[in-house]
């Protein structure tokens, strides 16, 4: 349990394990988890059909109402190794925007350590503006992420 009282459900932690332990290139590529009353649950499992930029709209779609609205994705980032090969790394993307309410970012603020502790999850990138909602910059808040595949792109810039 997090400092706010929030829990994390066990369908959470169960979707984001499958993720971090699938093999490269298999269906899965983001999981978008939202706290849906006192607790962490999962939103959206991704489909092999689904972007990486289907995921930023997603989480922050401008025609949506909901535009601002806070939340977290485990996100599997293609990572270009030193040896040359290409991997994936899981990421804990949190997006708690600026235009929140002071209430949403401290709720979401204080059950974000908990939540990454409890996905093991140790790469983190913070997003709090709908600029840094986006691969590059994602690969740049990641010091020790090489260069990213070259047919990724950043919706945003």
């Amino acid at each position: 349990m997090s400092h706010s009282g929030i829990t994390i459900s066990q369908k959470c932690v169960d979707a984001c394990a499958k993720l971090k332990g699938k093999i490269v290139h298999d269906s899965k590529r983001f999981v978008l988890l939202k706290i849906c009353g006192d607790e962490v649950d999962v939103t959206y499992e991704s489909k092999p059909t689904d972007t990486f930029e289907d995921m930023i709209k997603m989480m922050n779609d401008p025609d949506c109402e909901k535009k601002h609205e806070p939340c977290f994705a485990v996100v599997d980032v293609e990572v270009k190794a030193d040896s040359g090969v290409y991997n994936t790394k899981p990421v804990f993307v949190s997006w708690i925007s600026d235009d929140c309410s002071i209430k949403q970012k401290m709720t979401y603020a204080s059950t974000k350590e908990a939540l990454k502790a409890k996905l093991d999850i140790p790469a983190q990138v913070h997003c709090s503006d709908a600029s840094e909602l986006c691969l590059d910059f994602i690969l740049e808040k990641l010091a020790d992420v090489g260069k990213h595949h070259p047919n990724a792109k950043c919706p945003h810039h």
